[in-house]
Parts: structure tokens; C-alpha cells; sequence
């Protein structure tokens, strides 16, 4: 069991108010946060008719935002 948790040893974690998160959550978070806001401003605009397959296209705006912010702050 203890061979299996060796790799887990070098995984990035990031302190938030005393609790440790893994670093994949903090950024798919920032990614869900920004494409709900990119969603509001598209609707504001009134490009929401322009928008095919919506649900893809959230979800792939979400994707795109947490591989930014992952390979910003955590890629070397």
C-alpha cells in the first residue's frame, strides 16, 4: 500500500485558510467561476443565440480557462 502512495509524495497543494487542496481543484474552480462569468457577459452582450451547442461550448470554455491558469501558475 505504501509503494502505491509514493507518488503522491511530489503532487502540488495549496494552502487555503489552513486546509490543503490539491492544485487540479483550485484551477478547475477558477475555470468553472470564469466560463459562468464568460456565460453572463455572452448573455449581457446578447450573443446567446450565437452560441452553438451551448453546454459543449461552456464546458469547453471551462476546460480551455483551467489548462490556462494550470499551465500559468504551475507549469514550468
Amino acid at each position: 500500500m505504501a509503494l502505491g502512495l509514493g507518488g503522491c509524495t511530489r503532487a502540488p497543494l495549496q494552502d487555503v485558510l489552513g486546509s490543503f487542496f490539491p492544485s487540479w481543484m483550485l484551477c478547475a474552480t477558477i475555470g468553472a467561476v470564469a466560463a459562468a462569468l464568460l456565460r453572463a457577459v455572452i448573455g449581457v452582450v446578447g450573443l446567446q443565440q450565437a452560441v452553438p451547442a451551448p453546454m459543449l461550448t461552456y464546458l469547453a470554455f471551462m476546460v480551455a480557462i483551467t489548462f490556462m491558469v494550470w499551465l500559468v501558475f504551475f507549469g514550468h
